[in-house]
């Protein structure tokens, strides 16, 4: 979603990894239920690929909302409107596979909403990869380091590369061909948010197990990347997804806040009663797993609490979380 300047809101959705092709529609600005025809953007130019994943970014100081979503090659894409979602112009491969066969990087994007988009991704998929974690900034066409340090000209030098972003977790980087385990010592993106300072910090997953998923937060602090462990994130969801966790959230406005959905005690690992609840903890640059004080939102739950998702307005903070059964990523 993105709320245009007139105060309609702009939709963009795709079934995932089905078609060529994503939808999108605009709202009656006097009327959020009411919405215009849907139409369709169709992908059928060379390298296309199936689409998935729309994220959508205004950059105000050069007039574009940007669109991320997984396209070209089975990679991060974009395509860019200058109407606020009106029309949008040709695609462009944005990160690119290093790994060997047909694989697809992992990305999540935080944007200050001027000039810039902060992303964080992986090599691949952690059922096929020891997956690290890498960080780039995307400001003026040109990819950068946390520090400042320029990359690589997107125009120029073409989408960026695993090798090429900075690093900020090493994985295993093994190999697996199994589908109900996933490689040992795999990351995987769960959110990248700034904060005031427009410092990024990277929410992600480390999988040791089916039962043993753990929650990583990385910092940087204008000078370097805090990396620790701050959770135990329990089992997986399901076992031919057994990175699959409850996920970690990030306040967008605050990143210190974090929400968490996990089946064991965020601290210990000690399991209860096999289902997911929800905790938060206000976490500081020097603390870790062993200072965080996790404080339960749900408890004693019939069903799972997953996912959660921080939206703030102003001074309101607003958690929304998935509530249910959840067998496989189609339910």
């Amino acid at each position: 979603f993105y709320e245009r300047p007139d105060g309609s809101v702009l939709a963009m959705y795709a079934r995932h990894h089905r078609d060529f092709f994503h939808h999108y529609r605009i709202s009656d600005p006097r009327d959020p239920l009411r919405w215009s025809p849907e139409q369709t953007f169709v992908h059928d130019y060379e390298g296309a690929g199936k689409t998935t994943y729309m994220n959508l970014f205004p950059m105000t100081a050069i007039g574009l909302l940007y669109n991320f979503y997984r396209g070209i090659e089975f990679n991060p894409s974009f395509i860019v409107s200058r109407d606020h979602g009106e029309t949008w112009e040709a695609p462009t491969h944005f990160i690119a596979s290093e790994l060997d066969g047909r694989h697809r990087p992992y990305a999540r994007y935080a944007g200050n909403g001027v000039d810039a988009v902060h992303l964080s991704f992986t090599d691949g998929h952690p059922r096929r990869f020891g997956n690290s974690i890498y960080y780039a900034r995307f400001h003026d066409g040109v990819f950068h380091r946390a520090d400042g340090t320029p990359i690589k000209s997107l125009a120029e030098d073409g989408p960026l590369r695993p090798s090429e972003a900075e690093p900020v977790y090493a994985g295993s980087g093994g190999h697996n061909d199994a589908h109900n385990i996933s490689v040992v010592g795999a990351a995987w993106t769960s959110e990248t948010a700034l904060d005031a300072n427009e410092y990024p910090h990277i929410a992600y997953t480390l999988y040791l197990a089916n039962t043993d998923n753990r929650f990583r937060l990385a910092s940087w602090n204008g000078e370097k990347w805090i990396d620790r462990e701050v959770a135990h994130a329990g089992r997986c969801l399901y076992n031919n997804e057994a990175s699959y966790t409850g996920l970690i959230a990030m306040d967008p406005v605050d990143p210190a806040v974090v929400f968490i959905s996990t089946d064991v005690d965020p601290t210990t690992g000690e399991y209860h009663s096999g289902l997911h609840e929800i905790y938060r903890a206000h976490i500081g640059p020097k603390d870790d797993i062993n200072t965080i004080n996790w404080i339960p939102v749900t408890f004693d739950s019939p069903v799972r609490n997953i996912r959660p998702l921080i939206l703030r307005e102003g001074d309101r903070r607003i958690v929304l979380w998935n509530r249910g059964d959840f067998i496989t990523y189609l339910d």
